[in-house]
């Protein structure tokens, strides 16, 4: 009698792991990978500067964020802050234009 073939152990393998790029492309000058991301950990600050512009964004990190998070957070304000002065030109326009309908009914009267 013999001894049954043991099957052989497979090695885990390891997958390489993609690094995350700390380099973006500028929002406002829309240069390729000229803004940088600086994460300061211990000070609790994600730190974005454009090399070309020297437009500038700061956020609050904790231990899980990576440099994309900081960015993504910046590109958010930034488009919040494009839909509040939108916003803000409609309300100036619909109001210029309500003064012109008072302005243009006391022409009429005098």
């Amino acid at each position: 009698m013999g001894r049954r073939k043991k099957s052989s152990v497979k090695k885990a393998v390891k997958r390489k792991r993609t690094s995350i790029s700390t380099q973006f492309k500028c929002p406002f000058c829309n240069h390729e990978d000229s803004v940088e991301a600086t994460l300061k950990y211990e000070q609790e600050v994600g730190t974005l500067v454009c090399r070309v512009c020297g437009a500038s964004y700061s956020a609050t990190i904790n231990y899980l964020s990576e440099p994309i998070d900081v960015f993504s957070e910046w590109i958010d304000h930034c488009e919040q802050e494009q839909e509040e002065a939108e916003k803000h030109a409609a309300d100036e326009e619909e109001e210029d234009e309500e003064l012109d309908a008072r302005r243009s009914v006391r022409a009429r009267l005098e």
